[in-house]
């Protein structure tokens, strides 16, 4: 979602700012804003666009110099991108300066009731309702003002303020959505995510759910809402710059799909032994919680989080003797069935941020279900709240979409499924030596999947650049697989790309199928290969151009595909981790052949804190 970023010290704020923005374009781009005090007056200047439109602006009509201010980078979702919709946003006296993140719920009643008292809007914004309220209740004191409105408004969301009649100070307040306070020598920081600090400072403290940060000159408090003086708990950050820079890579998404080998082996790490699976984070879950007694497992998540989910459901259901559902996080707070002490409810997010599996999350606690997030972030909301967390350990993820956030929380729930059949001693006990030694070799499978296929991928996707249409098809977890690849060439290279249980297409999708059609068919698991390879026949029947995804060796498919990539050969469980590497470069590749910013996918921001 949108980004906030904040800054006061004694170096010029607005390049501070603008650099802080940039690390911070993953989140919104649809347009941006500063708000710049010299401690006398505030001045503001926004520009629909990307970050580098802003900081043109400001070349060619500079504003005053001043040593604080907040910014914002934009993804649009109430009110259409323009330069008047951006933040920060202020009343219809100029007395208040806001820059939001997230969704004010009740802004429509707030917004009646203040026009019934004269005020008057400008914007199509849910934000603008939060000026106007600090300016309807302003007692002349910045911070009561303050203290009064917060608990007027309804929602998640991030604020950073500024007032024309205190011009040295900035107040922030979180409430179930990220920001960060940044500790330096004689300055302060705010930022919704920690890559935009990394060059500033180490020290930070997540504001809290009832707190707000009060920023001066004279120094940083935290205090409750209630004006309670509180100590910050200041954490060190252990991320180096390096990790979010690009290298010697032309975009982040290859970058991080070029790392995957790393990532998997860091999730791997201390967990795998030869003799089984050791997972610290979850002794006490095991040792509080009969796990003889869980009923049900949910599993929930959203886009390839979700898809992760799937394949998590298709291990859990052969390794254990407990039924197993996977659940799209924005269905399943208002749509599950029968929730309680039994159900054992496992979240998963890339940001840890996501707004409806936090939502998710919320219900399942709200039930009495025990709950474990499998997330890339310790600091986030969604580790804080869940009962036990399992850390994916692969690295910052800046791209919009996700690589290997995917291949990391396939592996981790394998990881939980190898540890929860020991614990219960499920039917897939007999599975588990076979897996661990598949596992010890994945990071070096993935790394020849990668050598393997870079250069062919590459080649293939000069083909989708005439295309409008592409098709996928598999079988069992080769189906999920299709899904997931699907949605990365939806999501980079806009393509309608759709994916197909390949025994459905002859129930209606086969009139699609036209002469030179592209359609990618995935075999990657041996006991459904030659059915996958009936349904390829009846494909090229209508003439399609069908390439094949296989393993090594494996020449019925090349015989009857036009082109064919071959992968590594390694457990069944462990396939779509493998085969998702060309999928994700295919991606990549048909992406910048159609001209497309791959990193930054229009429409798309990389953690939606708003449901």
């Amino acid at each position: 979602m949108s980004g906030i970023v904040g800054y006061i010290g004694k170096q010029p704020a607005q390049p501070i700012l603008l650099d802080c923005l940039k690390q911070l374009d993953y989140r919104g781009y649809d347009s941006a804003g500063l708000a710049i005090s010299n401690h006398q007056r505030i001045e503001v200047r926004k520009e629909m666009g990307r970050i580098e439109d802003l900081e043109a602006s400001l070349i060619l009509e500079p504003i005053a110099k001043g040593t604080l201010g907040i910014g914002h980078t934009r993804w649009a979702s109430h009110g259409t991108p323009s330069a008047l919709n951006s933040h920060p946003l202020s009343d219809d006296k100029n007395q208040f300066f806001v820059v939001h993140n997230g969704i004010i719920e009740n802004d429509h009643q707030l917004k009646r009731m203040l026009t019934s008292e004269g005020h008057v809007f400008v914007t199509e914004t849910d934000t603008e309702v939060i000026p106007h309220l600090l300016s309807h209740y302003n007692t002349g004191n910045f911070e009561e003002t303050v203290q009064k409105v917060i608990p007027l408004l309804k929602g998640a969301f991030a604020l950073a303020i500024m007032s024309h009649s205190e011009p040295n100070t900035i107040i922030a307040i979180s409430q179930e959505n990220p920001l960060i306070l940044g500790f330096g020598k004689h300055e302060a920081f705010l930022s919704s995510d920690i890559p935009a600090l990394l060059t500033y400072t180490r020290e930070i403290h997540p504001i809290k759910n009832g707190e707000m940060a009060i920023l001066t000159p004279d120094g940083t408090k935290v205090k409750t809402l209630l004006g309670e003086l509180l100590e910050p708990k200041k954490v060190f950050i252990e991320m180096s710059k390096e990790a979010i820079h690009l290298q010697d890579h032309e975009h982040y998404m290859l970058k991080e799909i070029m790392e995957q080998p790393k990532a998997i082996k860091r999730t791997l790490d201390g967990r795998l032994t030869s003799e089984g699976v050791i997972l610290p984070e979850l002794d006490a879950f095991f040792a509080e919680l009969d796990v003889h007694r869980i009923r049900k497992i949910d599993i929930v998540g959203s886009g390839t989080s979700y898809h992760s989910g799937i394949i998590g459901k298709k291990l859990l259901d052969t390794m254990l003797d407990i039924p197993v559902e996977v659940s799209i996080s924005s269905e399943f707070s208002c749509e599950h069935g029968s929730l309680g002490p039994g159900n054992l409810v496992i979240v998963l997010s890339q940001s840890g941020e996501t707004a409806d599996t936090l939502s998710a999350l919320k219900e399942a606690k709200r039930c009495g279900c025990p709950t474990i997030a499998i997330t890339n972030n310790k600091r986030r909301n969604i580790a804080r709240k869940a009962d036990y967390t399992l850390f994916t350990s692969a690295g910052p993820e800046l791209a919009v979409a996700a690589t290997k956030a995917y291949t990391s929380q396939i592996s981790a729930l394998m990881l939980l499924a190898i540890a929860l059949t020991e614990k219960t001693n499920g039917p897939g006990m007999a599975l588990i030596p076979d897996l661990l030694n598949a596992l010890h070799q994945l990071p070096e499978d993935i790394e020849k999947s990668l050598i393997m296929t870079q250069d062919a991928i590459d080649q293939f996707a000069q083909v989708t650049n005439d295309q409008d249409h592409l098709f996928l098809i598999g079988r069992g977890l080769d189906y999920v697989l299709a899904l997931e690849g699907a949605l990365k060439l939806q999501e980079v290279a806009y393509l309608h790309a759709d994916a197909y249980a390949a025994g459905e297409m002859k129930h209606g999708t086969m009139a699609l199928i036209t002469p030179g059609v592209p359609v990618i068919a995935l075999a990657t698991q041996e006991k459904l290969r030659e059915k996958t390879i009936s349904n390829i026949r009846e494909l090229k029947a209508r003439d399609a151009f069908v390439v094949g995804i296989t393993t090594t060796g494996d020449s019925d498919v090349s015989d009857v595909v036009d082109e064919v990539l071959y992968i590594p050969e390694a457990h069944p469980f462990l396939m779509p981790i493998l085969a998702a590497i060309p999928l994700q470069l295919l991606a990549y590749y048909a992406g910048t052949v159609r001209g497309y910013d791959v990193d930054r996918p229009r429409n798309l921001a990389k953690s939606l804190t708003v449901e």
